[in-house]
Parts: C-alpha cells; sequence; structure tokens
C-alpha cells in the first residue's frame, strides 16, 4: 500500500532503525525474580506451618491417649512407696551385714578351735570369744591367723585354763576397723 489515492507517502523500501540501550529488561527480570522468591517463601513457610501444626495436634493426641491411659491410684501407691525408700535407704545403707562378719571369722579359725561363745559390740569394736584349743601351739596358731588380716587392729589374750580332758579354754578379745570388717549393705 505505497499508494493511496495517487500520492505516496512513505518510501517502498524502509529501514528499520533499532536503538538498544543495554539493560533495559534488568529491572523487569530481577523483578519478576524477586516476587517469585518471596512467593516460594510464602509457600514455603505457610506449608512447614501446617505440617508443624499436624505433628502438634497429632502429638496433642497421643499425650491425651496417654493421659486417658494412667492408672492415677497405681501412681499414688509407687509415690508413696518412693517417698518410703527414701526413709529407710539410709537406714539400710548403715547397717551393718553380720553374716560377713562371721563368715570372715569363720574362714580365719582354725580347725581344731572349738568356740563356746562369740559376744561383739560394734561401738567398741570388738569380738569377744570363749573357746576350747588342744594346745598352746594352736592357740599362738589361731592369734597368727587373726593377726594375717588387715581388718583386724588388735587381738588381747586375756586367759588361758586347763581342763580335766587336756584341752585348753581360752579367753580372746579381738578388735577390728568396722569399715574393712563389717561390709555394708550399700555396697552389695
Amino acid at each position: 500500500m505505497p499508494d493511496i489515492g495517487g500520492l505516496q507517502l512513505l518510501p517502498e523500501t524502509r529501514k528499520r532503525i533499532e536503538i538498544r540501550v543495554p539493560g533495559e529488561n534488568r529491572f523487569l527480570v530481577l523483578g519478576f525474580v524477586f516476587v517469585l522468591i518471596v512467593v516460594g517463601l510464602y509457600f514455603g513457610l505457610v506449608f512447614y506451618q501446617n505440617s508443624i501444626s499436624s505433628s502438634a495436634v497429632g502429638l496433642d493426641n497421643q499425650l491425651a491417649a496417654i493421659e486417658k491411659s494412667r492408672d492415677k491410684t497405681q501412681e499414688v501407691k509407687l509415690l508413696d512407696l518412693s517417698q518410703q525408700l527414701s526413709i529407710v535407704g539410709p537406714l539400710l545403707s548403715g547397717h551393718f551385714v553380720w553374716s560377713d562378719a562371721f563368715t570372715k571369722i569363720q574362714n580365719l579359725s582354725l580347725p581344731q578351735i572349738q568356740y563356746q561363745s562369740i559376744n561383739t559390740n560394734v561401738s567398741s569394736k570388738r569380738f569377744l570369744f570363749e573357746a576350747l584349743a588342744p594346745s598352746y601351739t594352736s592357740i599362738a596358731k589361731q592369734i597368727a591367723a587373726f593377726y594375717s588380716d588387715d581388718s583386724i587392729t588388735d587381738i588381747t589374750l586375756n586367759k588361758i585354763s586347763p581342763l580335766p580332758t587336756g584341752k585348753l579354754r581360752f579367753s580372746l578379745q579381738l578388735f577390728f576397723d568396722p569399715n574393712k570388717f563389717l561390709l555394708q549393705s550399700s555396697t552389695k
């Protein structure tokens, strides 16, 4: 249509002149990227909030189920037992185990020694023995056996008297360290 009504205003071959300015669309692209990042963060945070709230609801339901399954009377009984054990515990931990002490005396005793009486006193830290022995040598060996144990601190031979049967009756005091000699129940 170069010719309308006989008048031609434009040349038939036309050149278009383009002027390119570097970076003319950069702000538009950066704005679009920024909007995409903000929209992505928004949806990510909304998804995260929904997952947190759903897990909170699940935990809440679990807590409610646990609360329903509790036996409150049994819990009260267990708490009472715990309080009673806290009172009795120190008493038991300070209690001496005498069976261990007598086992130790038995292990240190010679087979030919016959005990007639044994008295003990923790406050004075001693055993008092009345026993029979076949000879003075047996008494000396028994005293040496007691001295071999490091928990025995001292031995006192009170008296020796001969019997018509040929045996010797003797009285012996055995002093001990209660921390080593008597095991306490808390160490068991």
